[in-house]
């Protein structure tokens, strides 16, 4: 009996060695800010503010063609005016293989028919897919893409051919969608001089995003939410607390704002954004 408790506090002993050294690595590793980056993650976008004006640089504007891995890299510099947002739109995607996991991300139109989309990512480095498991260790920094909307939602619909979900999103102020945006843009020049790990469940493209809108209605999404971790149902989430601007059910909201046969349809074209909400 005395070797027993002997050996059992020694096995604690080691255990909780174990958890102080797996906790300060935690608390200490930081992420890189070099590295190998896939192409379509290597460039990172940066906002500048002048009042109500925004400039983007390295807006991202990709084409992919004839297949996804076949990039054509474009980038451009934009200005925004940041009182002229008419709507804000939520994009859901959820993978087709699984549908627990998906992607989501908020895209603004303004009143002068640009659509810029703000896109929470794991920035991989070319020698990397994207894990689960390993999305939650310190395996992926934490990036924010600033995409032409016709770049990120088109290869997802008709290259991927995932179902993509373009939903209107209902604001309490209207001022709230500068906010929304400005805290975002401030939120990527941020982690550009110091980066953030992503995470499968805690800093992935839906609990982020929700910690956008908690941080102008704070409590207003729990970040306990299952649905922020299986993402395929996010959508499912944001219209329980009243954040799409519609009252349908969620089965005809489905129906309703699926756009994948109208981006089949519209093609590669300058008013793409336009015309698949048509």
């Amino acid at each position: 009996m005395h070797l027993f408790k002997k050996t059992k506090r020694k096995i604690l002993a080691i255990l909780v060695i174990v958890l102080i050294i797996f906790i300060t690595w935690w608390c200490f590793d930081k992420p890189p800010t070099e590295g190998d980056w896939q192409e379509q993650l290597a460039i990172p976008s940066i906002a500048e503010f002048n009042d109500n004006l925004v400039t983007i640089k390295n807006v991202r504007n990709f084409r992919y063609y004839p297949t996804e891995s076949d990039m054509h890299a474009d980038y451009y510099d934009r200005t925004y005016d940041l009182d002229q947002i008419k709507q804000v739109w939520y994009v859901s995607e959820p993978f087709n293989e699984n549908r627990v996991a998906g992607h989501t991300f908020v895209s603004f139109e303004f009143n002068n028919g640009d659509f810029l989309a703000i896109s929470v990512e794991a920035r991989k480095t070319k020698d990397q897919s994207y894990s689960t498991w390993k999305g939650l260790l310190h395996t992926y920094p934490l990036i924010y893409v600033a995409a032409d909307e016709r770049d990120v939602v088109l290869v997802r619909a008709n290259l991927r051919k995932d179902k993509v979900y373009v939903y209107p999103v209902k604001l309490e102020k209207p001022e709230n969608a500068k906010i929304l945006l400005t805290d975002m843009l401030e939120k990527m020049n941020k982690l550009i001089e110091d980066p953030e790990w992503y995470n499968t469940l805690f800093a992935n493209c839906t609990s982020v995003i929700a910690k956008h809108v908690n941080n102008i209605t704070p409590g207003r999404i729990s970040k306990f939410s299952w649905q922020l971790w299986l993402t395929a149902s996010a959508d499912e989430l944001a219209m329980k607390h009243g954040l799409l601007d519609t009252e349908l059910s969620i089965e005809e909201a489905r129906k309703k704002f699926n756009i994948n046969e109208a981006s089949e349809r519209v093609g590669d074209v300058p008013s793409y954004s336009t015309e698949i909400r048509k």
